[in-house]
């Protein structure tokens, strides 16, 4: 898995950016991370004519404007506790590609976004920049409590061992951090020509689940982590919502998902059930991961950078 150093931040000057100052804080003081990039995308920089010509001497350029109200931002919200090397960009274009173009041009390993309420209506722009994204994305709702149990959907394709690993790996450098292991299974259609009831069938796909996840296990060194596990039965098929509730009842305060593919382009593309957990109207922390070098390629060819 891809070692963070590297993060970009988006900003937008609302009060979600307390929020995501005060993670990537968290992150910094944990992991030691080589530095951190503020960026604010407007779709232009130019303030309407009618205004520059009414107010001449209004404003300085609207770039450096913002760069300062995010400095302030930064100092107020974190001040020296961001023990960090950082840099404020205010980029003009659209905000997905600006956020990706960036992503590549700094070589991030992790995007840190805010998740607002379905009613702000964000989640075109988060979707896309994840879906494209060449690095893993964390996206930070408007409350935020410090991370202390992370669950990690486990359907034991590589995208999930994946997900895993960066649990273990975020749970070694912060303290007192659990980790929750969850396979969600279901019944095949077919499990009538068995001769089982569907509640015997259920019994032995969940023994099944349960003695893959103690398999997985075995293969990492966990020594010192509190590792848990779950299995839980799907009888309505939105995994997702069956996800989330779950890390409800467990008081998780993150999840943790794998973004599936295989090939290039396939691995730009959410698998179905990472992208339906983000429209659910979560108060969660969810971190989807990716390996960046599997990424690059197919970025650079989409944004001719």
């Amino acid at each position: 898995m891809d070692k963070i150093k590297r993060v970009i931040v988006t900003v937008d000057l609302s009060e979600m950016d307390v929020n995501l100052l005060k993670y990537v804080t968290m992150l910094s003081n944990s992991i030691k991370l080589d530095k951190v990039y503020f960026l604010n995308v407007m779709e232009s920089l130019e303030l309407p004519e009618k205004i520059t010509e009414k107010y001449p001497d209004l404003v300085a350029p609207r770039d450096e404007a913002t760069k300062s109200s995010i400095q302030y931002t930064i100092d107020d919200a974190v001040g020296d506790q961001l023990d960090v090397e950082y840099e404020i960009t205010v980029a003009e274009g659209n905000p997905t590609e600006q956020i990706l173009k960036w992503a590549k041009i700094k070589e991030v390993d992790l995007i840190v976004m805010g998740r607002k309420s379905k009613s702000k209506g964000d989640g075109i722009l988060t979707t896309k920049v994840i879906r494209l994204s060449p690095c893993s994305v964390a996206l930070i709702p408007e409350t935020f409590e410090k991370i202390k149990n992370i669950v990690v959907p486990i359907d034991f394709s590589e995208a999930s061992k994946l997900a895993f690993e960066y649990a273990i790996n975020y749970a070694r450098v912060i303290k007192n951090v659990q980790i929750t292991c969850l396979n969600i299974y279901s019944v095949p259609n077919g499990y009538t020509i068995s001769g089982k009831s569907f509640k015997e069938f259920a019994s032995i796909m969940k023994n099944n689940a349960m003695e893959s996840l103690d398999e997985l296990l075995k293969k990492y060194k966990t020594k010192g982590i509190q590792i848990n596990t779950r299995v839980e039965l799907n009888k309505k098929g939105n995994i997702a919502k069956k996800i989330y509730k779950v890390a409800l009842r467990e008081n998780a305060t993150s999840i943790v998902i794998g973004s599936k593919g295989r090939t290039n382009a396939a691995a730009l593309i959410l698998g179905s059930i990472a992208e339906k957990l983000l429209k659910v109207d979560a108060t969660i922390p969810v971190i989807v991961v990716k390996q960046r070098k599997h990424n690059l390629s197919f970025l650079e060819a989409l944004l001719n950078i």
